[in-house]
């Protein structure tokens, strides 16, 4: 009873001193959201006059903004405007809101309200789509969870606070495709249902939006990752898009061209498919050689020196110059263990592979093109316990390749082969996987 009384007694104290409603652990849940304070407050009071009721803040589920009241300094003028996100009592499961609030004299004002359909509120982004030198705001909407969501541009201009667009999407970027120094926004849309996979690219004169362009994409893909802003090896500027098919993963390049948006990886002549670029789906371009351009990984056929048949791949690092694809690195990947070897010239063509997954060792053999026969070993690459490896006292013949947590990448090589590796040359060749472009 005392130990009751004294809880009792604490959170009548708590709430005697702070003022605080009761509110839930989940703030998507908050009807009453708790009073902020310092520069936030009277950014919240000026939503509370605004929306006279209960609301629900809504916080993005991915993207760099996070917050359920982001700010942006649109103009550059040194003062940011906020913009709330948030769902009313009223219409909590059907509608969502962003609302614009600006600094106006001594305090903040709410300047506009926009509703959609929706149900929450995937990312926020700001570009300057007109160049005008202030940003619009890019909001992508939840409309059916993940499944359908709705890209929205706003504008903000000289207090009034507008939509410019709506449009159904799957991924967007902000880039200049056309040259012309001034952003366009590249919306992609996949529908798995129907089998359609397009993409738009929108130009914006003053707060008009125009299409000026459109092309498909393989309509067999099931998922497609957010587009990632690179470059064609001819330093134009281009959009890749990495997409997963029933069966492994492909890549296709958007670039604007002659007034039109081309996909020249798509086989329009047969199958409506990007199959040029196919390997393992757990594969996606990066900048391979740190050029600052994106390499495609594209697979090709490699011995399968157990005899087994289960089909391996060299994963060729390709760059693309709008037309064709040149290779710029070959490597062998092993995803499961977050390893690749770089292929040296002089082995390139002439390995064969034993894949032992359960040991997490991958054997390279010298492989005889003409004959089509497995010769002796060149290396051995292998996945231990940094336990057992630092513990083992006789290393003879076997030497770390690299570490990460608490495994050791370990090496040895082979000596009668017809081609030999040394030691050095096997830690040349040694990758670990780094992260991956962000996405």
């Amino acid at each position: 009873m005392k130990r009751l009384a004294a809880i009792t007694a604490l959170a009548v104290l708590c709430l005697t001193l702070s003022g605080c409603r009761f509110f839930t652990v989940d703030t998507e849940e908050l009807m009453f959201p708790p009073e902020i304070s310092g520069d936030m407050y009277p950014i919240s009071k000026a939503l509370s006059k605004s929306v006279k009721g209960e609301y629900r803040l809504k916080y993005p589920s991915s993207g760099d903004q996070r917050s359920a009241i982001v700010l942006e300094d649109l103009d550059g003028d040194g003062t940011r405007e906020a913009f709330a996100f948030y769902s009313t009592a009223d219409d909590e499961m059907t509608n969502m809101h962003i609302n614009a609030i600006c600094e106006q004299g001594d305090g903040y004002t709410s300047v506009g309200d926009q509703s959609i359909v929706a149900g929450g509120v995937e990312r926020v982004d700001f570009c300057d789509l007109n160049g005008d030198g202030t940003k619009e705001i890019l909001v992508g909407w939840e409309v059916y969870g993940l499944s359908e969501k709705q890209l929205c541009v706003y504008a903000l201009d000289d207090g009034t606070f507008s939509q410019l667009i709506s449009e159904k999407y799957s991924g967007y970027i902000c880039c200049d495709l056309s040259g012309n120094g001034k952003n366009e926004l590249l919306v992609h849309l996949l529908n798995t249902v129907d089998a359609v996979n397009t993409a738009s690219l929108y130009s914006f004169s003053k707060n008009t939006p125009a299409k000026i362009g459109s092309c498909v994409l393989d309509g067999t893909v099931k998922t497609v990752s957010n587009p990632v802003l690179s470059t064609l090896s001819t330093g134009q500027t281009a959009v890749y898009l990495d997409e997963i098919k029933g069966a492994g993963a492909v890549t296709e390049v958007l670039f604007y061209d002659g007034g039109e948006l081309k996909n020249p990886l798509l086989d329009t002549e047969n199958t409506y498919e990007s199959n040029r670029t196919l390997r393992a789906a757990s594969i996606n371009c990066r900048d391979i050689d740190g050029d600052g351009i994106l390499e495609i990984p594209v697979a090709t056929a490699l011995p399968n020196a157990a005899g087994t048949e289960e089909l391996l791949y060299y994963t060729n690092w390709c760059a693309f110059d709008g037309q064709k694809l040149a290779t710029r690195r070959i490597t062998v990947v092993n995803s499961v263990d977050g390893y690749y070897l770089e292929i040296p010239d002089n082995l390139a063509g002439r390995l064969a592979v034993i894949k032992d997954t359960d040991n997490h060792r991958r054997v390279l053999y010298y492989y005889d093109k003409e004959t089509e026969t497995v010769g002796s070993r060149i290396a051995t690459v292998a996945v231990v316990s940094a336990e057992d490896f630092d513990s083992t006292e006789d290393k003879s013949g076997v030497f770390e390749l690299g570490r990460s947590g608490k495994s050791v990448f370990v090496g040895s090589v082979g000596t009668a082969a017809k081609v030999t590796i040394d030691e050095a040359q096997l830690k040349d060749m040694f990758k670990i996987n780094t992260p991956e472009v962000k996405r």
